[in-house]
């Protein structure tokens, strides 16, 4: 088995899409992929062969390969096919091709070599969450995997390699910006991703300022973790599950709570987590997250110097929280406070002069 036929993975990574050609097969050497097909979804560990019927059917894909781990692999092409069946038993490749081609299309996703019991979520994971919170099932959808990539992190405070996401931000589609200034995108939701989470001393903090942690709040964190250590290990799935990224915004307020983490970084927290609780349809949650992040923004507002446009956008938001909370007189006062601010960004005027007016449509 060359060397050069040997390929690496990271984790997250698409080996194939169902549609695509295909253009290789793979046997699995080390790690775990995850076959989807619809609703079907398989784990495949080790002796598994991915993508063979295809590949030597000569036809596109019918099910989607994801890498949920560090993933080596055998990688067959046709260019490197001979070269493989010269240095192996010639009977495997030949075995392998003759299987390949009897086995019938199915209805089910069907294998017998290198098949991995699901995984089950950890307790430790699962006792951040306050108590009463439900379990929401689900992962977001597996083409998501088409829009990120992986790159390795460094936790800032323990020092752990990890392979982390980030999103292909070129390949989004933008379908419309909210009044609280929500970007929504038809092809992806964003704020499942918003979070990197440390797998060895579980340290969560936003992705964009994940390397920029001031050594005041490391230092903080790794006293915290001295005294009392993480029951376990913290790593998403792939695809990611709903449960483990909301599991990842409860882990960041305990990093907060521990860091003394600015108003600012505990507002934007609550007011991605009411977006995701209103998206799952949960109100009473999405209510109390709503009552959170109105508070920090208004003590981000109090004590901290912005611009008149940043005065604005807060504004807006705490106007756009007071109407989910039932306050529409407080929701009136921020919207005329950001209509009226001297100086300031003329479209964040029209915005709230806009939403004055939705308000007094509404009240006739």
């Amino acid at each position: 088995m060359t060397a050069n036929n040997i390929r690496s993975f990271a984790r997250g990574t698409a080996l194939f899409s169902s549609g695509d050609p295909a253009v290789a097969a793979y046997f699995l050497l080390d790690g775990k992929v995850l076959v989807v097909r619809g609703e079907e979804r398989l784990n495949l560990g080790p002796g598994a062969f991915l993508g063979a019927v295809a590949f030597f059917q000569e036809k596109a894909h019918t099910y989607t390969a994801l890498c949920s781990s560090e993933v080596t692999a055998l990688v067959i092409t046709k260019e490197n096919s001979r070269e493989i069946a010269a240095k192996q038993p010639a009977v495997v490749l030949s075995l392998l091709r003759e299987l390949a081609l009897q086995v019938p299309e199915t209805e089910e996703l069907t294998f017998f070599q290198g098949r991995l019991e699901e995984k089950v979520e950890a307790q430790a994971a699962r006792q951040i969450l306050p108590d009463g919170h439900p379990v929401f099932s689900g992962t977001v959808p597996v083409e998501y995997g088409d829009l990120l990539f992986a790159v390795e992190a460094e936790c800032p405070a323990c020092g752990t390699k990890f392979s982390a996401m980030r999103t292909r931000v070129s390949r989004l589609q933008l379908a419309e910006q909210k009044p609280d200034f929500r970007t929504v995108y038809r092809n992806f939701e964003p704020n499942y991703f918003y979070l990197w989470v440390c797998p060895k001393c579980w340290f969560a903090y936003p992705e964009r300022l994940f390397g920029r942690v001031a050594e005041r709040a490391v230092r903080k964190w790794q006293e915290a973790v001295e005294a009392e250590p993480p029951t376990g290990t913290f790593e998403f799935s792939v695809p990611r599950a709903i449960q483990e990224a909301i599991t990842a915004y409860y882990l960041a307020m305990r990093t907060y709570e521990v860091i003394g983490a600015p108003p600012d970084l505990w507002a934007n927290l609550w007011l991605r987590l009411v977006w995701i609780y209103e998206d799952l349809q949960a109100g009473d949650l999405a209510l109390k997250a709503a009552e959170r992040a109105r508070d920090y923004f208004a003590k981000t507002m109090a004590t901290t110097a912005h611009t008149a446009a940043g005065d604005q956008r807060l504004h807006l938001i705490l106007g756009e929280l007071d109407l989910r909370l039932g306050r529409q007189g407080e929701a009136f006062r921020n919207f005329h406070a950001a209509a009226t601010m001297s100086g300031g960004d003329t479209r964040l005027k029209r915005a709230a002069a806009d939403r004055i007016q939705d308000l007094r449509g509404e009240s006739q």
